[in-house]
């Protein structure tokens, strides 16, 4: 991927882990028919925390070196995108389907996904550590998933990233069928949200998306770029669920309240939260520490207005993204689109 080889899927390990430290014991009287006697001296716990944190930062290290400055320009000349703009203000944005997406580009976004949330501390070092795992698996990604990435548009550098992903049914079913697949949020919380709205139970599940993994690259401390990433990635999901070929009229998902709650607010869209629940995945989950390192999370559920109203709001979102103030641009979008927020209760 523009000059960086990375390490074949199912061999899933940048370098080596030792499991033991092999030596060779030379002193001491040996028995006559003993040939010398090769042992493995225990790793001490000091010496396993050095190897983890040398494990880790050197997947670090892999996602710096990567760039995504072909992507964009692959996807344009294919056609098979569903949205791209490169205002001429350093970022761009582009967004795809998974099954559109070049294998060794989705590599790199489990690369750039499972380093950025090691940094967050919301993926566990031990179980990838454990695993061997030098990016979050590819194989999780669905056909349908969208992912929407802004990269640097000189150095194809990933500033920001958010996916949209899709039903896990293969078929489409109905929201209140018992044998539909729960998105990730529902089973995190151990619930089936969509039933919580009146008139959802007759909505397809391939009409619904789980927000997910909205982040932006930890090295990045500019408040100004970083703002002006978040519109560019807000612009790369309204343009997608915009596209003629989006059949998505709701959103899922789970969020902090006074973090990634005021990116629903930028999108004018009627927020219901849910309160009552306890998010888990278990200590077998890579990202289990999700839930244990973040503030109160509460899943939510917003159903998208009528496409012409959508597409009136996506044109505003743009304006915003293209703007050469961000700080200024977001206060004009907060005026324009007014997102609203409604709770809803359930027993504990």
């Amino acid at each position: 991927m523009d000059g960086i080889t990375l390490p074949a899927v199912g061999a899933a390990i940048p370098w080596h882990v030792p499991r033991g430290i092999p030596y060779q014991k030379t002193s001491g009287a040996q028995p006559a028919q003993a040939g010398p006697v090769e042992t493995t001296a225990p790793v001490t716990d000091s010496a396993i925390s050095r190897i983890r944190r040398r494990y880790i930062r050197d997947i670090l290290d892999m996602q710096e070196r990567l760039s995504f400055r072909g992507l964009s320009g692959e996807l344009e000349q294919s056609g098979k995108y569903l949205y791209r703009a490169d205002r001429g203000q350093g970022v761009t944005v582009t967004a795809a389907l998974t099954e559109h997406i070049p294998r060794r580009y989705l590599m790199g976004l489990g690369v750039f996904r499972l380093s950025q949330y090691l940094q967050a501390g919301f993926a566990s070092p031990d179980i990838v550590f454990n695993r061997s795992l030098f990016c979050e698996p590819i194989q999780g990604f669905g056909d349908a998933d969208i992912h929407v990435i802004a990269t640097d548009t000189e150095t194809g550098r990933i500033l920001g990233y958010v996916s949209l992903a899709h039903s896990g049914d293969p078929e489409p079913q109905p929201a209140s069928a018992p044998e539909r697949v729960l998105f990730p949020c529902e089973q995190a919380h151990g619930m089936r949200l969509i039933s919580l709205l009146p008139g959802s139970a007759g909505l397809s599940t391939h009409a619904i998306r789980e927000v997910k993994r909205f982040v932006h690259d930890h090295a990045m401390t500019d408040r100004t770029q970083r703002l002006r990433v978040t519109l560019e990635l807000l612009s790369g999901i309204t343009g997608a669920l915009c596209h003629p070929d989006s059949r998505t009229t709701m959103l899922v998902g789970d969020v902090e309240r006074h973090v990634a709650l005021r990116h629903l607010m930028l999108l004018g869209l009627e927020v219901h939260l849910v309160e009552g629940t306890t998010p888990d995945l278990g200590p077998t989950d890579l990202m289990h520490p999700m839930y244990v390192t973040r503030e109160k999370v509460l899943p939510f559920i917003a159903v998208l207005p009528p496409r012409e109203e959508a597409v009136r709001r996506a044109a505003l979102v743009e304006r915003a993204a293209t703007a050469p103030a961000p700080f200024r641009a977001v206060r004009d979008l907060m005026g324009s689109l007014a997102g609203t927020v409604h709770s809803i209760e359930v027993a504990a």
